[in-house]
């Protein structure tokens, strides 16, 4: 996840959250609330860099709170809202992007949540996990500014605006479309003229007071009816106001605490598609004009090479660049060359982060491997009338999850079969954990197992 240091005067205050959401869960029918949609992004947040190498994840209640921006005590407000997240279901890619093909996905957000004290566990589908990890194609959902919406479509407008980020205009919306992602229920406003005022104008509105850019609508009219929509998009110019100064430090670390140094993480970026004039623009303060004139005269390759120098670069590092698009300039006109302990710096960094996530990820899945051993002995050594009332305190606790795997995947899974499902396969085994005293004390945590497995090694 890359994160944006803020600042208020000398004080530093700590880096801002920001989530890369997946283009085509951006683009979705959104029948969810402001709190969950809210709730949905900060989970994913959470738990994004261990996707797909755990089957459940865990957050407590006052750091969920916290990423949410939530300073209420009436957590039974969060609860229902994870409820809600369970029950409903959503369409994804409802806005084709010019794929060819057709790939439309319906699913609940989460899998499964429980609450126990307070801790909250969720876990994905496969399917979620597969659409949700490393997109070739995002949004970036900054969850401080998530935080001042105070309406669900004014978050829903702003997700769907910021998948366009770098360039001047949003795609048209056919506007049966756009109502799918504003999440207006279908009968609702459907005289455009109240649509505009319910739900348009206040989006808008919001938009352009709570974010970091500002939008302004665009229509097509057919007979003095409006049949689509789009919005021009443009960056806010004192984002310093929202706490958001424009000298953005992109850097990523990931759970275990290994960072990630500057360099890296804008090549990274740029390897994954992001528009190249969007990071000239948003992170080098260079005007539109300036962008397209470096485009034309330099090649990608050298573009990137001086925006890592620049960003290794003492005086960067330091806070002393006050002119950061002149610098950047410079840096392409004078040709820099980067100095080598800084070229063997990034060479020493990449293989310590290379060499520690390769164990990190040995360590996880030999610790999930032992996880499921344990669990199946224990299931496996219970009496057929244990077995019986475990199952049927675990149909109960898995109800909604069974019910929506036997409507979405009808095709695959009967009431026979639902449990060979990898995620009710996995809610089986986190049911266990929970329900089982024996099992609880005989399974070490993941830094137990870990130390032990560095012992061996």
């Amino acid at each position: 996840m890359g994160q944006i240091v803020t600042t208020v005067g000398s004080e530093k205050k700590r880096p801002a959250p920001e989530l890369k959401k997946h283009a085509a869960a951006i683009h979705c029918s959104n029948p969810l609330s402001l709190l969950q949609r809210k709730v949905s992004n900060a989970l994913l947040y959470h738990a994004y860099e261990e996707l797909m190498t755990k089957e459940e994840h865990e957050i407590n209640i006052k750091q969920l709170c916290k990423l949410i921006e939530y300073n209420g005590n009436n957590h039974a407000a969060i609860k229902e809202a994870m409820r809600g997240l369970l029950s409903t279901v959503v369409e994804w890619n409802v806005v084709n992007d010019g794929t060819g093909t057709e790939d439309w996905t319906a699913s609940s957000i989460i899998a499964s949540v429980s609450l126990r004290g307070a801790t909250c566990f969720y876990a994905y589908s496969p399917r979620m996990k597969q659409l949700f990890h490393s997109p070739s194609m995002f949004g970036k959902i900054n969850l401080y500014i998530q935080s001042r919406f105070k309406s669900s479509y004014g978050l829903a407008l702003y997700e769907n605006c910021i998948r366009y980020r770098g360039l001047p205009f949003t795609k048209w919306f056919e506007m049966d479309t756009f109502r799918k992602l504003m999440g207006v229920p279908k009968d609702n406003y459907i005289i455009f003229r109240d649509f505009k005022r319910r739900v348009l104008d206040k989006s808008i509105e919001e938009v352009n007071t709570y974010s970091d850019m500002l939008v302004e609508p665009e229509l097509i009219r057919d007979k003095r009816q409006v049949v689509k929509i789009r919005f021009a998009l443009k960056e806010r110019a004192k984002r310093a106001r929202l706490g958001m100064p424009i000298l953005e430090n992109t850097v990523e670390a990931t759970n275990r605490g290994a960072e990630i140094i500057e360099s890296e993480a804008i090549t990274r970026e740029i390897a994954r598609e992001v528009d190249l004039r969007s990071v000239l623009i948003m992170k080098f303060c260079l005007s539109p004009a300036q962008t397209e004139k470096i485009l034309q005269e330099y090649n990608r390759d050298f573009i990137i090479e001086k925006m890592q120098i620049v960003e290794l670069s003492s005086n960067f590092k330091n806070g002393k660049v006050k002119n950061i698009a002149g610098y950047f300039l410079s840096a392409l006109r004078d040709n820099y060359q980067p100095i080598k302990s800084s070229i063997e710096k990034i060479q020493k960094d990449q293989i310590d982060l290379n060499e520690q996530k390769r164990l990190s990820e040995k360590i996880e899945v030999a610790y999930l491997a032992y996880r499921e051993k344990k669990i199946d002995h224990a299931l496996g050594q219970m009496t057929e009338v244990q077995k019986e009332h475990f199952m049927q305190q675990f149909y109960l606790y898995a109800a909604i999850p069974i019910k929506t795997t036997l409507q979405l995947q009808h095709a695959r899974y009967t009431k026979n079969t639902v449990l060979n499902s990898p995620q009710i396969k996995g809610l089986l085994r986190q049911f266990a954990v929970q329900t089982l005293p024996e099992l609880q004390a005989q399974l070490v945590s993941l830094e137990k197992f870990s130390e032990t497995m560095s012992d061996c090694s």
